[in-house]
């Protein structure tokens, strides 16, 4: 708060395996941010709280306000989604969306974490994480006040999150990859902008 903080990004480093054990962490977190006037973010990731998929619905039903931060990509992986992706999985990764505050930005495929976005072969992820990251963008404005922020972080992290080859080294260049995103979500989030209103529905 000292700090001007927009939010905090808090990973629940905890893994009760159930639901009851989790709500007076969640409960008391909240009390603190809501004490310190600084929103709190709670991460989706793995090894965490957070780390599986339907475990992290049944959380949001305990908690219908909860604010995430929402990388996908662990859920991606956690999950081992089929392609393509079914409606009952979209429908999931929707409603984690429908709750997030902000977007940690790493593109996965069903076997790895985070995958580089200039290969050929993983065009198809990264048009689904872009079509995520739309529906993402468009719930968000919808819940947020006029001068809100939405926090989009390139996170695109090191080995062994990044594949590397026989000599241990990377097989793109991450910061190139993380420019890349950077325009292409600047881009998204223009041509959503700039759309014009849609009409009322009759």
């Amino acid at each position: 708060a000292e700090l001007g903080a927009d939010h905090v990004n808090l990973q629940p480093d905890v893994r009760p395996r159930r639901l009851a054990d989790c709500i007076p962490l969640l409960e008391g977190w909240r009390r603190l941010a809501a004490e310190a006037g600084v929103p709190v973010h709670v991460e989706t990731h793995r090894d965490r709280m957070t780390t599986d998929l339907f475990f992290m619905l049944d959380l949001l039903d305990c908690f219908p306000d909860l604010r995430l931060t929402a990388d996908l990509s662990h859920y991606l992986v956690g999950r081992e989604f089929a392609w393509p992706v079914d409606d009952v999985n979209h429908a999931m990764m929707h409603r984690i969306l429908d709750h997030a505050w902000g977007i940690h930005g790493r593109i996965a495929s069903r076997e790895q974490v985070q995958i580089s976005l200039g290969f050929a072969q993983h065009q198809g992820w990264v048009s689904l994480f872009m079509d995520w990251w739309d529906y993402g963008i468009r719930s968000w404005r919808k819940r947020a006040g006029p001068d809100a922020t939405l926090t989009f972080l390139c996170e695109l992290g090191p080995p062994p999150y990044a594949i590397t080859g026989p000599d241990g080294r990377e097989l793109s260049d991450r910061w190139q990859d993380a420019l890349v995103m950077k325009d292409m979500i600047r881009a998204l989030w223009e041509r959503i902008a700039n759309e014009p209103p849609r009409p009322p529905p009759r």
